[in-house]
């Protein structure tokens, strides 16, 4: 079971009109909104049909980019399908199930982390799903008195690591306007879904991205989404003669991964230039069946700086092996946190005030809330970081209630962008504190 509990949420029916402000507040049980979208939008679910689909995953802004793949199955029922799956790299997976029956061919030596995002993505959205139905939670939504709308949100909290380690994990769930899934977010997974279009009774989005990094957009293509009628050759549920199944891969709890990397060598924290110099930071990594930590992704960070320098050192970390019941070795991932503490040297700029106004575009910045986001008399703080070329490396939030503001105010959209700060006429990496109060 999913162990979160509820803190956040903006959602979708209305309930409440504050009569002051005007401020309205609406909401719906999670359960019910989430079985809707997944109902909509689910190839291989209620009301499903056969059918031939092909995603084509790249990273448009960068053509070089190791990250590239396919993902292409043919299914007529739960019971008689066909996957595969290639990546740069060597990767071939193909799965077929026959009457029930499963075989397997893998090549490769591993299975990228990244790309199972996108095949979760493809036939499993919201992975749990039940957990998340039955967990009470509601999706709620704020309408200003201007018109403006919050993204209908609902937010969870888990925590990952353990005992001084331990920190907090997100769990994020976004409909869009039609009720449609529109972006799932977790520690091990998370993904946005654009583009839905009509496939029989269901909308499926064509467009799937993922940002697993900051400065790292991967996008999936559905290049093709047809009956399976018609792009069924002879022979394509015919069993395969072995079940390999090498890349078999299973989540650690944070107390499995403590374990795992115990005889790790430590972080050496570099100094920072801005930000906190003790806290903790989290990242989740992946490890192939000889031990080597093949990928390590930032979760979140008290201070962003860090996150960078503890990747790059973790990646080449070679641990104890994973094995299942049977004695085989199999890939593991999971998050993993650590405390840190460092220094502050050639601190970088700051902006704050009226200043930070000039450097958004899209969106506007106003310290005084309006009313009946947070009580009166609260104060708010939060710091987004920002690199020289005006894309987002972090958000760092002192409570929870900044979340809340981030998405009451417009500034967690994407129409908000962010401008180069230039320092001596040379773009500079920087960030903006912002601080709101409520009247």
């Amino acid at each position: 079971m999913i162990p979160f509990k509820h803190c956040l949420a903006f959602g979708l029916l209305a309930v409440a009109i504050l009569a002051e402000a005007q401020t309205k507040h609406t909401s719906v049980p999670l359960g019910d909104a989430l079985t809707k979208a997944l109902a909509k939008s689910n190839l291989t679910g209620s009301d499903a049909r056969p059918f031939h689909l092909r995603i084509q995953i790249s990273e448009p802004e960068n053509s070089q980019s190791p990250y590239q793949g396919s993902i292409e199955e043919w299914w007529t029922s739960k019971d008689q399908w066909r996957r595969e799956v290639t990546a740069t790299g060597g990767l071939h997976q193909t799965i077929v199930v026959s009457n029930g029956c499963k075989s397997e061919k893998d090549e490769g030596d591993y299975f990228p982390f990244w790309l199972r995002s996108f095949v979760s993505a493809a036939f499993e959205p919201v992975p749990e799903a039940a957990e998340f139905i039955k967990s009470g939670a509601t999706i709620d939504q704020i309408t200003l008195p201007n018109g403006d709308k919050s993204v209908p949100n609902v937010r969870l909290q888990s925590k990952i690591g353990t005992g001084d380690r331990a920190t907090d994990a997100f769990f994020n769930i976004s409909l869009d306007s039609e009720g449609r899934l529109s972006f799932y977010g977790s520690p091990r997974y998370s993904m946005e879904f654009h583009d839905y279009r009509s496939f029989g009774k269901k909308q499926v989005a064509r467009e799937l991205s993922e940002y697993p990094e900051p400065g790292t957009r991967l996008v999936g293509k559905v290049v093709a989404l047809e009956e399976e009628a018609m792009a069924t050759a002879p022979g394509t549920f015919t069993p395969l003669g072995t079940d390999d199944n090498r890349f078999r891969s299973r989540p650690a709890s944070s107390q499995q991964l403590e374990k795992f990397t115990q005889a790790a060598p430590p972080i050496e924290w570099p100094s920072v230039h801005s930000g906190n110099t003790h806290g903790h930071l989290a990242i989740h990594i992946s490890i192939d069946t000889q031990g080597q930590v093949r990928e390590a992704w930032p979760l979140n960070s008290d201070n962003a700086g860090l996150e960078d320098p503890a990747r790059d050192q973790v990646r080449k970390w070679k641990l104890k092996l994973a094995v299942d019941e049977t004695g085989k070795t199999i890939q593991v991932d999971g998050g993993l946190s650590f405390i840190f503490d460092t220094k502050v040297e050639n601190p970088i700029p700051g902006i704050a005030g009226a200043d930070i106004q000039k450097q958004l575009i899209g969106c506007a910045y106003d310290p005084t809330l309006p009313s009946g986001i947070l009580p009166s008399g609260t104060t708010v703080k939060f710091r987004i970081s920002v690199n020289e070329r005006g894309e987002r490396t972090g958000e760092s939030f002192p409570d929870l209630n900044g979340f809340k503001v981030l998405q009451a105010t417009g500034l967690g959209r994407r129409s908000c962008h962010l401008k180069p700060y230039l320092v001596n006429g040379q773009p500079s990496y920087y960030y903006m504190e912002f601080t709101f109060s409520a009247p």
